[in-house]
């Protein structure tokens, strides 16, 4: 590794050589930073015009430490089963610590930090900068601000990746269902309280697209692991997993489990295994979300209370079918018991959010 760069422009000359190091010869037409916010923009068209996954800014105040880490996606083999996006080549820059609060505070301005009320500790950024709809790069971009170890985290979002994420207001819900889910797992709250979503329906009614779109919701800092058969894209914010006959739903769970992840994802649920599994995971604390295949809200129920006889398991179920027009339709249904322990499915309404 270089020694530390002390100044902006020793910054950017040490992470193109790193790139190039790497293979990856960036052009340095782009103009020579002279500020903290020039140095701030030059940081994240170096990491657009590199396809990096994501970086950070960091600062470490024990060590004196800071620098800045990309890292770049090495591609998965054809049919790799596990863990998907574990190998990467990182490229670092180490710089002076007198650099680390103008830039950040540089960074924090060009990504209006705290503009999202819901998320104040994000911010974001489009590239091209100018570009304010579909851009090719939407970055996010979290602070984790700490007297000990301020970071800055940037994840990058191609367009790609964010088809595959749809927003929940994009599908074929209702605006108040869409609000309402999106909040559900925005917050998490009553999820970490047993309370598991299912996405049901038949195949081909768009529910693992619902799936994908959990991921886009999601609040930061959260510890996510998705067991999926079709993997759209690879997020950097959580840990997936290509599920396939030497990596069944069952096998991967119980390895996340042994990871206490925040929020487990999984598409789908096969077996009855596969069930009791899921729902011990929500029991347990974690948030959890699948797909189960299924005719009718009701047959959700009955499934889950198979899995796990005499609880009383109380899903919040997104049920999908396909009307006659071909039309795909998402409605929200919630379970409520009664005093003869027997649950009642019933279609969600507003009132009843909570």
């Amino acid at each position: 590794m270089s020694p530390p760069a002390t100044t902006f422009v020793e910054l950017l000359t040490g992470l193109y050589a790193g790139f190039a190091a790497e293979g990856l010869v960036v052009s340095e037409s782009a103009p020579v930073p002279e500020s903290p916010a020039e140095a701030a923009s030059a940081l994240f068209s170096l990491a657009a015009h590199t396809g990096t996954l994501v970086f950070s800014v960091w600062a470490d105040a024990e060590t004196d430490e800071a620098g800045a880490s990309f890292v770049l996606p090495v591609a998965d083999a054809p049919g790799h089963e596990g863990l998907l996006g574990q190998e990467r080549k990182p490229v670092r820059q180490p710089f002076a610590r007198e650099l680390h609060a103008p830039l950040e505070q540089a960074i924090a301005e060009l990504s209006k930090q705290g503009r999202d009320t819901a998320r104040p500790a994000r911010g974001t950024v489009t590239y091209p900068f100018e570009v304010e709809t579909d851009p090719e790069v939407l970055f996010w971009v979290t602070f984790a601000d700490s007297e000990v170890a301020p970071s800055i985290v940037a994840h990058a979002r191609s367009r790609r990746l964010r088809a595959d994420q749809p927003a929940f207001s994009t599908l074929s819900l209702g605006r108040e269902e869409a609000v309402y889910l999106s909040e559900r797992f925005l917050r998490l709250d009553s999820l970490f309280q047993g309370t598991p979503v299912v996405f049901s329906g038949e195949r081909g009614t768009g529910r693992s697209t619902s799936l994908h779109a959990v991921m886009e919701v999601l609040p930061d800092f959260t510890n996510v692991l998705a067991a999926m058969e079709q993997p759209r894209s690879v997020d950097t914010r959580m840990g997936t997993a290509r599920l396939g006959e030497s990596m069944p739903l069952a096998q991967v769970l119980r390895a996340f489990l042994r990871q206490d992840p925040d929020v487990v994802l999984a598409d789908e649920a096969r077996t009855t295994k596969d069930l009791e599994l899921l729902l011990n995971c929500a029991l347990t604390g974690h948030a959890t979300a699948f797909v189960l295949e299924a005719s009718s809200p009701e047959g959700v129920l009955e499934k889950l209370r198979e899995a796990i006889p005499g609880l009383p398991v109380a899903p919040l179920i997104v049920h999908h079918s396909r009307e006659a027009s071909g039309a795909l339709r998402r409605e929200v249904y919630t379970v409520r018991y009664g005093d003869d322990g027997k649950g009642l499915v019933e279609a969600w309404r507003p009132s009843a959010a909570g």
